[in-house]
């Protein structure tokens, strides 16, 4: 059964709120908890934290940049929160995307796989306890050794396109996406398939992890036209435009970049139609939301990540909302 996990952290559960909504979590059912990082929360805080008021939860990261941290410095972070949750922790890491590295960051794009490989050497060898010294075409270390890690935490690779989840399977141990549809999944988990068993893995023990949002609120338009807003901020941003073209929109991601790039930012939101929202978003009644969520299932995806939505202007509502979503789900579940 696919495992049922939390995003952290969530609009509305700040301060004393985000130990609400962990422990909830984790005491009706929820088996895992998963930061992300864009422009909202770095991906380190929240798990750090999480792991200090959970007592079972799984604890990832969904996704940690390789190229805003140095490879010993993600190593140090992973070795905290290793230790602080006993052992409950899953590093996920991903080549991100030049906006957020170059422009946000004023850090360089270069050879993201060959980051991401030397990264990914680098940090299991660190983990080992080994004194680590590398001379990488993008990774350069000397003399760095972090105390071993037992058991060392698992290495996920987020990923997209071909070339990236050919590669996620290959030197992952497990595999995070982003965004897709339970309908397109299949090309992309073949490609995933391809990378396992080039490195020789049992594909019978690939972990799949997938951030979905989640929208919980009755008010359907408002709901819709939100979400509409933040497709459209993802649909324009270069890599991602090219990924909504390979999973089957293709004229949707063409006019919204074309129209973007052109100024007109309202036939940019006008070309997401209702049909893209519903397949890229969960939303609806709660037997509708755990429905599609059994579809992603169905299509390989082992562990859920849900980002539950709520737009109602009142906190203390938003906070509600929320609690009870994640409480309905996992009854159903």
């Amino acid at each position: 059964m696919m495992r049922l996990g939390i995003t952290i952290p969530l609009d509305g559960f700040q301060n004393p709120h985000f130990p609400e909504l962990v422990r909830h979590a984790e005491r009706v059912g929820f088996t895992d908890a998963w930061s992300f990082e864009t422009f909202v929360s770095d991906g380190i805080a929240p798990v750090a934290a999480a792991a200090v008021v959970s007592e079972r939860m799984r604890l990832g990261t969904a996704i940690i940049p390789v190229f805003t941290r140095p490879a010993a410095l993600i190593a140090m972070s992973a070795a905290s929160i290793q230790r602080l949750s006993g052992g409950r922790f899953i590093l996920g890491v991903g080549i991100s995307t030049p906006t957020i590295v170059e422009q946000w960051m004023g850090v360089p794009y270069k050879m993201p796989v060959t980051r991401l490989r030397e990264t990914i050497e680098a940090l299991r060898a660190s983990f080992s306890g080994q004194k680590v010294t590398m001379a990488g075409k993008t990774v350069q270390i000397n003399g760095f050794r972090l105390p071993k890690l037992d058991p060392p935490p698992p290495i996920y690779v987020g990923a997209q396109g071909a070339l990236m989840l050919r590669t996620a399977g290959e030197i992952g141990d497990g595999v995070i996406v982003n965004y897709i549809t339970p309908e397109s999944f299949a090309p992309m988990l073949a490609h995933i398939h391809e990378g396992v068993r080039a490195a020789g893995k049992p594909i019978a023990n690939l972990d799949i992890a997938c951030r979905i949002q989640v929208a919980i609120d009755p008010e359907d338009e408002i709901v819709r036209e939100n979400l509409r807003r933040e497709l459209t901020a993802y649909v324009t941003v270069p890599q991602y435009n090219k990924f909504f073209r390979e999973i089957g929109y293709e004229n949707e991601a063409r006019v919204a970049l074309e129209a973007w790039n052109a100024g007109d930012r309202k036939k940019a939101l006008q070309s997401m139609p209702d049909h893209m929202i519903e397949a890229l978003y969960v939303l609806g009644t709660p037997a509708q939301i755990a429905k599609r969520l059994h579809a992603f299932e169905a299509a390989g995806i082992t562990t859920s990540t849900l980002q539950f939505i709520s737009y109602a202007p009142d906190p203390e509502e938003k906070r509600r909302r929320v609690l009870r979503a994640i409480e309905t789900l996992a009854a159903d579940w």
